[in-house]
């Protein structure tokens, strides 16, 4: 394992490392994890988050990096450097690892993000006006539900991954 997420930031040790989009200024707990490097020590970091209830750690497709998503803000984390290399997405609702295709989906509010090894990956045009329902995977199709406030109704919806 490469990392844990803890209930909370320790109370002795070395101090987290704060990963915010608001830099320095902005002291909270958010969502605490820790790292286990190859090549040094074990280190915490505290990720501040973005605008949902999402909070998921996972390794990511290229088995370097580890994704970060806390509270729906995706974190693209360097253990061995103790750096963030990239951050996308605000939004997102829930995260969907796709073993058959070596990749990772992310849905957000209104579309989806797929990412895989290398980042290679793509962003779904916007599919719904607000949420998503009942979301499954069936191989390489997701299939779900999109809110259309046109008819006020939740219609159902395909993207071939």
């Amino acid at each position: 394992m490469r990392f844990e997420i803890l209930p909370g930031l320790p109370p002795y040790g070395p101090m987290a490392i704060s990963f915010t989009r608001n830099g320095a200024r902005e002291h909270r707990e958010g969502l605490v994890v820790r790292f286990y490097p190859r090549a040094s020590e074990p280190w915490v970091g505290n990720f501040i988050g973005g605008e949902t209830a999402c909070n998921v750690v996972l390794n990511h497709p290229d088995e370097t990096c580890v994704i970060v998503v806390a509270q729906g803000e995706a974190c693209f984390v360097d253990p061995e450097s103790r750096t963030v290399i990239d951050c996308m997405a605000v939004d997102i609702e829930q995260v969907i690892s796709i073993r058959l295709l070596g990749s990772v989906v992310f849905q957000c509010s209104s579309d989806f993000i797929a990412i895989g090894a290398g980042n290679s990956g793509w962003h779904s045009p916007r599919i719904s006006w607000d949420g998503f329902h009942n979301i499954e995977v069936h191989e390489t199709e997701l299939v779900g539900e999109a809110y259309t406030p046109v008819a006020d109704a939740w219609v159902p919806f395909r993207l071939d991954l």
